[in-house]
């Protein structure tokens, strides 16, 4: 993408502008002040405390239509704009996967063919055709300081749901038993216990939809907290109630993201927190959670295996299928085929990955846009470890369900691409606010 173009934004109304007696604040087509990153929050605890809720006899989030209206309300408060190529990219895709539909019917044997799963993958990558429309360093910084806020309030619940089990109060899902049915999101692992027999289970804080939903959001938290040099209380109590999850999603993005700070040269970073993490490592390795941790680590070699069933063998099941027929190379075997295919497997806990379901059920061409459609909008993030590690994770061990991915618009695509000058870990102040984009009345090109 192109300097010229990585700023252009369309809106509907005149363009907002950065005030600059305010700089928190943006001005809408209204003339409204607005702080973008209040907005932003509000997106960012809605998906979390609301993604158990369905919308009505259909079990899919309540948090999937918010996050359309949140886009819509805020694109017309002037909060975010348009970026034209992604649009563009969005749209192409869209068209794409869906006209392989009809030589799918013509040429593929018994094609499994779901319009509602097309539907929702297209409406879960929505959001991607937007970015926020103060993408300055400060903004950008002040709103990573506030998931991290979010995030200690997230890890003080996690805890609490732990140490109520271990004072004797026996778990109890209470959404399940206040929800009435219509109103359940179901086809997850709400909780478990931590090990076969244990009446101690891995805590969703009882209100996300899996414990790994938990653990990683809490490692976005994590991260954030890093990247703005945190004080170490912050970073030990986010640790803390990751641990309390018992799942390695966040961990992973940890691993992924200091490994990448490392490689940006960002390592200063991390020294405050080498010697608090070291200590916390050594206390939390013995227990019972942290053998529990050490094992996913270990396992991603052992067939059935959680890791595994998350890492190598989809594809060992998925590829010998998608290539059994020419046609279906080409144009796949239809929308939502690929989570038939794991489900007949009998295997439980057998995923669907981005890349194979991508390529399973529209094949080559466009299951290459959907990708592209992926991986397009975390380039030229203000945060490269951040960004590679989220996308890795959604590549490598987490399918993009639409309640994780959330998140990672919230931190990275939305911010995408950075403003022009932004220097990674600097000081605030060390960027130039982007130039307001300006109004793009009839799908008019920003000049």
């Amino acid at each position: 993408m192109s300097s010229s173009t990585a700023e252009r934004g369309l809106d509907a109304a005149p363009a907002p502008t950065t005030l600059e007696a305010d700089p928190r604040t943006v001005v809408g087509p209204d003339g409204r002040r607005r702080d973008p990153v209040r907005w932003l929050l509000w997106l960012f605890v809605l998906n979390i405390v609301l993604q158990r809720i369905s919308v009505p006899n259909i079990s899919i989030p309540l948090t999937v239509p918010i996050t359309v209206l949140w886009c819509l309300a805020a694109w017309r408060a002037g909060v975010l704009v348009i970026e034209r190529q992604r649009l563009l990219l969005w749209l192409t895709a869209a068209a794409a996967s869906s006209a392989v539909a009809l030589p799918q019917t013509l040429f593929v044997h018994r094609p499994y063919i779901s319009v509602n799963s097309w539907l929702f993958w297209m409406t879960m990558w929505f959001p991607v055709v937007f970015m926020m429309s103060d993408r300055s360093g400060e903004t950008y910084r002040r709103m990573m300081r506030s998931v991290t806020t979010v995030g200690l309030w997230l890890s003080g619940l996690s805890l609490t749901f732990l140490l109520t089990q271990l004072v004797g109060i026996a778990y109890r899902d209470w959404l399940f038993d206040i929800l009435p049915d219509s109103l359940h999101v179901t086809g997850f692992a709400i909780s478990y216990p931590i090990t076969y027999g244990s009446p101690i289970y891995k805590s969703n804080g009882w209100i996300m939809l899996e414990p790994s939903f938990m653990s990683f959001t809490l490692g976005v938290c994590f991260m954030t907290a890093l990247l703005t040099r945190a004080p170490i209380w912050k970073v030990v109590f986010l640790f803390l109630g990751l641990l309390t999850t018992v799942a390695g999603s966040g961990f992973a993005i940890i691993a992924l993201g200091v490994i990448g700070m490392l490689l940006t040269r960002q390592g200063s970073l991390l020294r405050q927190y080498v010697v608090p993490g070291l200590l916390a490592a050594i206390v939390a390795i013995p227990t019972a959670i942290g053998q529990v941790l050490l094992s996913r680590v270990t396992e991603v070699g052992q067939s059935n295996s959680s890791a595994a069933m998350r890492s190598f063998e989809p594809y060992l099941y998925l590829i010998p299928r998608w290539v059994a027929e020419p046609w279906g190379v080409w144009v796949g075997y239809g929308a939502g085929a690929s989570r038939q295919a794991v489900e007949a497997s009998g295997t439980d806990g057998l995923i669907a990955p981005t890349i194979g379901k991508v390529f399973y059920e529209y094949g080559f061409f466009a299951g290459a846009l959907l990708l592209a459609l992926c991986v397009v909008p975390f380039m030229r993030a203000h945060e490269r470890a951040l960004s590679a590690s989220l996308l890795l994770q959604f590549f490598l061990l987490q399918p993009p369900a639409q309640p994780i991915i959330v998140p990672a618009f919230a931190v990275v695509t939305l911010w995408a691409p950075a403003a022009r000058g932004y220097i990674e870990a600097g000081s605030p102040g060390d960027t130039e606010p982007p130039p307001p984009p300006t109004s793009w009345r009839g799908l008019r090109r920003r000049r």
